[in-house]
């Protein structure tokens, strides 16, 4: 084990298989971790964080339970925003360096870039584009520095972000109800209370409505849902002679995607879980998702714990 006590990034330890993982990852993969890393010591989020390799598992009694935090470097890499969401990121950590609405905010160049998310000078880039939207304001350059403000319309997207279910503290739990599956529904009940949150499962509320009223019901007040689409097998399989090129050999629970498809219409994240050996057989239209892929429940706990803790503002 190696270990890294960064002023920029806080203190975190890495495995051996690291740096040859890395090599592997393609040329920004360093460059993401650190965004990743600045963006949760830019939240004060405390402790000595761990970077492992996919070869490396929590055992008991090992470095794992003294950590705050720890990843895979996969996992971790899953966390760095799509385009669709980098705008929203980099409001909402442009917001965390202001104490007065209207102080001006100087970045060193390099400090731009991993806050950005913009690698080789892409941030100023990014920045001027966010000027043109409206976002910030008075935007300038020096040999060193960017300085900035963050205009109106950039307060009152950060406000659209956090308001309405933001200030809630549950998350709803979309999930087969399966002997099999208590023990994967467990440990996201876990992971969500590990986080802060009250977990909501319909099976474990009484209620007097419909049961299609009280999911809709539950999914608006919530902060986000987890939805897990790892479902039952064709009891027919091992002997159906088709087996080898059915497409339906993993019956999918059409209500998971559904509560999943209305917490977007709302514009509640959803966070897509899936058991690892049926990864393949998710639906095509949900496949651009970042999935987390487990394999058995502390895994799925972890890694789940991880996910709200980098993407539940």
């Amino acid at each position: 084990m190696h270990g890294c006590d960064c002023p920029h990034c806080g203190r975190f330890v890495f495995d051996l298989f690291l740096a040859e993982k890395l090599n592997g990852a393609g040329d920004d993969a360093a460059f993401r971790i650190a965004c990743l890393l600045r963006e949760r010591a830019l939240r004060k989020e405390k402790g000595v964080f761990g970077l492992f390799s996919e070869k490396t598992e929590p055992q008991e009694n090992t470095i794992h339970k003294h950590l705050a935090k720890w990843w895979q470097v996969d996992e971790l890499l899953a966390e760095f925003p799509k385009a669709t969401d980098l705008i929203d990121r980099v409001l909402l950590n442009l917001e965390t360096l202001q104490e007065h609405p209207l102080d001006t905010i100087k970045l060193q160049h390099a400090d731009a870039e991993y806050f950005c998310f913009s690698p080789r000078g892409n941030a100023q880039e990014l920045l001027y584009c966010m000027q043109e939207m409206g976002l910030i304001r008075r935007l300038s350059l020096t040999s060193s520095n960017v300085l900035f403000i963050l205009a109106p319309g950039g307060w009152q997207r950060i406000a659209d972000l956090k308001k309405g279910a933001s200030k809630s503290r549950q998350a709803f739990v979309a999930i087969w109800f399966d002997a099999t599956m208590n023990d994967f529904e467990k440990a996201i009940e876990n992971a969500i209370q590990d986080e802060g949150f009250e977990c909501r499962i319909i099976k474990n509320i009484e209620h007097n409505n419909d049961i299609c009223d009280e999911i809709v019901a539950e999914i608006r007040k919530s902060r986000f849902i987890v939805a897990d689409f790892t479902a039952g097998c064709c009891k027919k399989c091992e002997t159906c002679e088709e087996h080898k090129t059915c497409r339906d050999t993993v019956r999918q629970r059409g209500g998971v995607y559904f509560e999943a498809g209305f917490a977007l219409g709302l514009g509640i994240p959803v966070i897509w879980t899936v058991r690892k050996d049926q990864i393949e057989h998710i639906h095509f239209d949900t496949r651009q998702y970042s999935y987390i892929v487990y394999e058995n429940a502390e895994e799925l706990r972890q890694k789940l714990r991880n996910r709200i803790a980098a993407t539940i503002h």
